[in-house]
């Protein structure tokens, strides 16, 4: 038996069923474990038609209005149908009917069979958890992609390929690393006041310690989640809009959601780095330069073509220039300039101030600043340089990059 209902009978605009179908194809995963996991889940009842996708690790699901004529159940391919959605205009008028085990769409002179898959074989959909904060889509969108950006690639190091998430009040902070550098973003939410029961990440404790979470650490638990970044990148950019993000989560789980929307995922169960000392007072700098964001960035594109792993991205003051370099000896070399405002000094020279990175790491940076200019503050060549945009003022929902720099010979 391959449906749960003997009937699916509706009619919809090819549009609004073209979104919501790319909506829970998101949660689809790229390799199933098993087949019915390819499906996308259709489901008809008096409220209109209800779509999910689900592989145990990410769910996305979503309702829009229908006329209905049999209400029902079908789970065809996901990846399919998302590509017949996709060619459809989207004024055209879309008939779906399931005829035993096919689902016949139509619409205009189009006409498409898609063979079913068992639906009694689909695993149940999560329960979602309730809400923790709201959030403009918008302002989370946005704090998401600048965080994204320094979170790690490496499976093996799950801890790092995520965003930690941490509510204190109406604050929330996003921050990621990949060990190499790391970003911090603030954003200004509204909380619910409802928290999940915690369960603290396993921590090594010292000889002689209480093995058990005090206090303090089951409060802070239950305010601090890791996401995978991935997730959390594709979900803030398709919740952005005119609607808040609802953000909810409890026993593993967190959602996100706007009327009609949800999509969620598994949490992370690693322990992210503590951060909150890592980054220095901008006070304690030795030396503060100040550049044009779209200038540095173009010369940075340049000069990179000669840059490589052994040969890095090198910066120094030459007064009132930045200069960036790369290359060197007998290989290929860059030198572009940029205007700066240096205050400050490293050592005897301006010179002396050389500190280098790699280009990508660099530029990412740069790119998720949203102002003009930037700002490094360096205390020394081999120390980590914090970056802020030319503000740099987190009480504003701020954004904060620290760099380490790459040791340069000799």
């Amino acid at each position: 038996m391959t449906v749960l209902e003997d009937t699916v009978k509706l009619r919809l605009f090819a549009g609004p069923f073209a979104d919501a179908v790319a909506h829970v194809a998101r949660a689809l995963p790229t390799r199933p474990p098993v087949p019915v996991l390819a499906g996308i889940l259709l489901r008809t009842d008096e409220h209109g038609l209800h779509l999910a996708a689900f592989d145990y690790e990410a769910c996305a699901t979503t309702r829009i209005d229908a006329e209905i004529a049999d209400d029902g159940t079908a789970l065809v391919s996901g990846r399919l149908l998302n590509d017949i959605c996709k060619a459809l205009p989207k004024a055209a008028e879309v008939d779906i009917e399931l005829s035993g085990a096919r689902l016949l769409l139509t619409a205009g002179t189009a006409r498409f069979t898609l063979p079913t898959l068992p639906v009694e074989e689909y695993p149940a959909l999560p329960a979602a958890p309730d809400t923790v904060l709201t959030v403009d889509g918008d302002a989370l969108a946005d704090a998401v992609t600048q965080t994204v950006v320094a979170a790690g690639t490496d499976d093996t190091l799950p801890a790092l390929t995520g965003v930690q998430m941490i509510l204190e009040g109406s604050r929330l902070t996003l921050a990621a690393t990949d060990r190499y550098r790391f970003a911090v973003r603030e954003l200004t939410v509204k909380p619910t006041g409802t928290l999940p029961d915690a369960k603290p990440v396993k921590k090594t404790r010292k000889k002689g310690e209480d093995a058990g979470p005090t206090a303090e650490e089951l409060d802070a638990a239950a305010r601090t989640v890791l996401v995978p970044a991935k997730f959390l990148a594709e979900a803030a950019r398709a919740l952005a809009g005119e609607h808040p993000v609802a953000i909810g989560w409890s026993d593993g789980q967190l959602t996100l959601s706007i009327p009609g929307r949800t999509t969620g995922t598994r949490l992370l169960e690693a322990e992210f780095p503590k951060f909150r000392g890592l980054f220095p007072d901008t006070a304690d700098a030795e030396l503060t330069i100040t550049v044009p964001v779209e200038e540095t960035l173009a010369a940075i594109k340049r000069v990179a073509l000669v840059a490589s792993d052994k040969s890095p991205l090198r910066l120094a003051v030459d007064g009132d220039q930045l200069l960036i370099e790369a290359g060197d000896g007998d290989d290929a070399r860059a030198v572009d300039r940029v205007p700066c405002a240096a205050v400050g000094a490293i050592g005897d020279r301006v010179r002396g101030c050389d500190v280098a990175f790699k280009p990508g790491y660099l530029a990412d940076c740069l790119k998720a600043l949203a102002t003009p200019e930037a700002r490094l503050h360096l205390t020394s060549s081999t120390k980590p340089v914090l970056v802020l945009g030319y503000s740099g003022d987190l009480a504003e929902g701020g954004y904060q990059h620290l760099l380490m720099p790459i040791r340069l010979q000799g």
